[in-house]
């Protein structure tokens, strides 16, 4: 007998009322873990996040099953943890990594991940860690080791009791860091799942193609190695853009340069020589160090662990999944073709197209949008296609253009001031702010802005790779792992996309967007029906009395009803 006849999902879904379209996706949910690889594509919003939850319960209920839930992003574990309160029935821990768990300042100051667990693993073997070895302490049925106080290490006591829990909940790049797979392996999972799945292979290849900032680099190696400086200038004299470095050359100059360098350079020496010597091709490409490395396996390989793989996504349609998973994949679709209250549009009369930029253009599109964000009620979020872009907006003096608070995402934040940023932003939703942040980074996707936090996104530019030689290298990679016909295209408007659909995440949700550059017209067949329904194609100056007359006819509050009991989803 199937989980589907057995599971009585009313003894297991906490709440009174389901959302439009849920029952359907637990459903499905239950469905495809029957064996092999699955897909199913739901609308954001949709509660996605109860629905796992919901088929987990019954599950681990019904045959003692065992979950690895993995989603992308540390906030979107932290909210699958606080959703997990609400279900009785399950036991799950959530399984951190040490930038985020580590309380001994010693290490916790160092933010490069290698050195981190070089100067942990140090200070554990001299038995220097006042925090280590963890005392194992009574355990929470819902387990996270963020929120724990106390003087024992939080990583190293979470990683102790994992095998008593039924679901491991996690970002999903962990799933590719050896320490903690090898944790998992342990725990011995039946299910894997995957939310926001269209991420997967881009995360995957991560681990092929290595990039190091050649400024930080060269801050250190200067000081210790003339030959060092000597390799910049001749790349600067032959005005060449890239070369590359034959391996063993680069393992000899650094050798040589960091012989004689101080004992507080051993750590960054082992590091920088492990990243080279781990590395098959090394490309010399100013701002960056591009390292080529082997893998072992394929990314079907690692999916196969499993008795039953389930990758949920808002954005992956069933053409580009097939071509994306080279394994044979069944596919299901939650289809809602209405979806909040929302009036989307494509500008026709302007692009970020390199060749095309200029400050006048940038001047023009910096104006409108401060001129826009007077007609936004509630908070508005600009996602432009790269930092680049997103400084040229500033260059035209947009800080001086707009009147409500501005919040800017910076290339070098880390997770924590992000976050802070991030719910200061939400906190002046009843006054309206501004959100400037990049297409695909953390606040355009994984982030959920019901309500007033956000009820326009305007995305800026479309983010097609760079012609340069770390752009061609990712393109020939997914080429050869994947059978999609134009990959830079289809995961510009899949960033895009994700960012699009921001203020949309519940039915009774409103969004203005603006796709603010006329090439999005490749990306409608992407779109799902409720963004592309009515679409238009307007001229730039065109939005600002688009969006009056949107927010003057519609009330930007929630109505008040049984979807209000339910916390914000926290899925894409």
């Amino acid at each position: 007998m199937s989980p589907l006849q057995v599971c009585r999902i009313e003894d297991h879904f906490p709440y009174p009322t389901m959302r439009r379209g849920q029952a359907e996706f637990i459903n499905a949910v239950l469905r495809s873990l029957k064996g092999g690889i699955n897909v199913i594509e739901a609308p954001s919003g949709l509660g996605k996040t109860s629905g796992v939850l919901s088929a987990i319960s019954c599950l681990s209920e019904l045959e003692g099953a065992k979950f690895i839930y993995a989603v992308r992003t540390h906030s979107q574990v932290s909210r699958v943890m606080e959703e997990c309160l609400k279900f009785p029935k399950v036991k799950m821990i959530a399984l951190r990594g040490k930038g985020e768990l580590c309380i001994n300042w010693k290490v916790r100051r160092i933010k490069n991940n290698f050195l981190m667990n070089m100067k942990c693993e140090e200070l554990r073997k001299l038995g220097s860690c006042p925090y280590y070895p963890p005392k194992i302490r009574e355990a929470r049925r819902c387990h996270d080791p963020i929120l724990l106080k106390g003087n024992y290490c939080p990583y190293y006591s979470s990683l102790g009791i994992i095998n008593g829990y039924d679901a491991v909940v996690l970002c999903y790049p962990y799933l590719f860091e050896e320490e903690l797979y090898s944790v998992l392996r342990g725990f011995n999972p039946d299910y894997l799942i995957i939310d926001e799945a269209h991420n997967l292979r881009r995360f995957w290849f991560s681990r092929i193609v290595a990039t190091l900032e050649l400024e930080k680099l060269e801050r250190v190696l200067s000081s210790l190695c003339e030959r060092w400086s000597d390799l910049m200038r001749s790349l600067q004299r032959s005005r060449m853009q890239s070369l590359e470095i034959p391996r063993n050359y680069l393992i000899y100059l650094l050798r040589e340069c960091l012989s004689s360098s101080p004992k507080s350079f051993e750590h960054f020496s082992k590091w920088i020589l492990s990243e080279v010597e781990g590395s098959k091709r090394i490309i010399l490409e100013p701002p960056n160090l591009i390292l080529l490395k082997e893998v072992d396996g394929s990314l079907e390989e690692s999916l196969k662990r499993f008795k039953s793989v389930l990758l949920i996504s808002g954005t992956w349609s069933e053409e580009v999944a097939r071509g994306e998973v080279l394994e044979e994949l069944n596919y299901e679709r939650i289809s809602l073709d209405r979806w909040g209250e929302v009036a989307s549009f494509i500008v026709r009369d302007f692009t970020t197209r390199f060749e095309e930029r200029s400050r006048l253009e940038f001047y023009r599109v910096a104006s409108t949008l401060a001129e826009l964000s007077e007609a936004v009620v509630g908070n508005m979020g600009i996602f432009t296609s790269s930092y680049e872009v997103l400084q040229g907006v500033l260059d035209a003096g947009f800080e001086n253009m707009v009147e409500k608070p501005l919040f800017i995402e910076r290339k070098d934040m880390d997770s924590h001031e992000l976050s802070k940023m991030i719910s200061e932003f939400k906190s002046m939703s009843s006054i309206g702010a501004i959100l400037l942040g990049v297409q695909g980074g953390r606040s355009s996707e994984g982030e959920d802005f019901p309500g007033l936090q956000m009820t326009a996104s305007i995305v800026l530019g479309l983010q097609l790779s760079k012609p340069n030689t770390l752009g061609r290298v990712q393109e020939i990679l997914w080429r050869k792992y994947t059978r999609l016909e134009d990959p830079t295209l289809i995961n510009a408007c899949r960033s895009a996309i994700q960012a699009a659909a921001r203020p949309v995440r519940a039915q009774d949700d409103i969004g203005f967007i603006a796709f603010v550059d006329r090439r999005f017209s490749y990306c409608l067949g992407m779109m799902p029906p409720w963004m592309r329904r009515g679409i238009k194609y307007v001229r730039l100056e065109d939005l600002v009395p688009s969006a009056q007359e949107f927010f003057n006819r519609r009330s930007p509050m929630k109505r008040v009803d049984v979807a209000e009991d339910m916390p914000s989803s926290s899925e894409s």
